[in-house]
């Protein structure tokens, strides 16, 4: 057996791969021996065209490549899901510049994330974007926080309340992730009584009449289901008392992790609030509102004067795109509330299945927290 043989059947560590070509390669050499990309080069300092097939190789070649260390081998990443690693820094690091680069860059990020969200929702279902966007987010923040803040004029008790906060924040969305797998509606589901009606319905054509919700037969899986349960395309797969595929977090929010999200919301925007009213106070001039148990309640009063030092101007930013991620929630919470007190689930609510008021408000909240909600 010869040398090259020998190392190709040694096991592939953490930054090695295999690449489209079948030959062994590591993530380190991303910019090397690219034949095609020597010969666009070659084409362009010649001044001449480069071919759509080479710029095709190009980026072929270039999403192979992409990769993260992984057990066992390097693991593919796609193109776009880099996006927001790349996106959001450079963003908010532009937006520090002055006051109009912010206003600016705030409104390309809204009209960009529409876009993107429009243009996955049509091309891409399952993309991580928004989930990596999300994640991201919430590690550039909590960086911006501790890197400039707590050397400013943050008690270390405040700290502590901000991290303990966060943590809570971050375990009840990973449980709602977690459970979503439970979500899914039980392959042998079995109605307590079949009729000649039910066996019937399992022909369905897929031109029929949109059903997964109301009837026992999926018209997508051509499975039975209980009812209430719907069909989530981006999932592939049915939901018991969906309420909605959630782009950030990259799952379904049904009747198994339900409770989950909505409390990581409800915590999710108290960090959100807690933390930019830290970063706020200690950069710009704080004023006292409350004195609550000897707690001094500060808030912000004066930030004119915050992008004359580069650094402050970042945290300020990232400040303010807290505040929006905290905007964003709360309307969020405000339509889960509206759902949970009526007694719906969003999808049934979008789809006009909704009943005047299924219970009781107080009734539907009970059921809510017990687990028994929406039967």
């Amino acid at each position: 057996m010869n040398d090259k043989n020998r190392v190709d059947v040694d096991p592939l560590c953490c930054c090695e791969y295999f690449d489209r070509n079948n030959e062994r390669n590591h993530i380190l050499a991303c910019c090397c021996n690219c034949v095609d990309f020597d010969q666009a080069a070659d084409r362009l300092f010649r001044c001449k065209s480069v071919s759509a097939g080479q710029r095709t190789n190009m980026l072929i070649t270039l999403q192979d490549r992409i990769r993260a260390p992984w057990f066992g081998g390097a693991k593919k990443v796609a193109t776009i899901d880099v996006i927001p690693i790349i996106v959001l820094p450079a963003m908010l690091y532009s937006a520090a510049i002055s006051l109009h680069f912010s206003i600016a860059i705030f409104l390309i990020m809204l009209v960009f994330l529409t876009y993107m969200y429009f243009y996955l929702r049509r091309t891409s279902p399952r993309s991580k974007f928004f989930f990596l966007w999300a994640i991201w987010s919430v590690l550039f923040l909590w960086i911006l926080f501790e890197s400039t803040v707590p050397m400013l004029e943050l008690l270390p008790e405040e700290n502590v309340a901000f991290l303990l906060l966060l943590s809570i924040s971050i375990f009840f969305l990973y449980k709602t992730k977690q459970f979503s797998q439970t979500c899914q509606a039980p392959a042998n589901f079995t109605p307590t009584e079949v009729t000649e009606d039910d066996s019937a319905n399992l022909l369905v054509q897929d031109d029929a009449e949109d059903v997964e919700g109301g009837a026992d037969v999926c018209q997508f899986c051509r499975k039975r289901i209980p009812q209430r349960t719907f069909h989530c395309s981006a999932c592939q797969m049915c939901v018991v008392k969906q309420d909605h595929h959630n782009v950030w977090l990259d799952c379904c929010i049904g009747a198994s992790n339900h409770r989950y999200y909505l409390l990581g919301c409800i915590f999710g925007l108290i960090t959100l609030l807690f933390g930019s009213n830290l970063s706020l106070t200690s950069i710009c001039h704080p004023f006292l509102i409350a004195n609550v148990f000897g707690v001094h309640v500060l808030m912000p009063d004066d930030c004119s004067d915050v992008y004359d030092q580069y650094d402050i101007a970042v945290c300020f930013v990232g400040s303010i795109y807290a505040l929006a991620m905290a905007t964003c929630i709360s309307l969020v919470l405000l339509q889960q509330f509206f759902f949970i007190s009526r007694g719906v689930t969003g999808t049934e609510w979008r789809r006009g299945e909704h009943v005047p008021q299924r219970r009781h408000c107080w009734t539907n909240w009970r059921n809510f927290i017990c687990g028994t909600h929406l039967k």
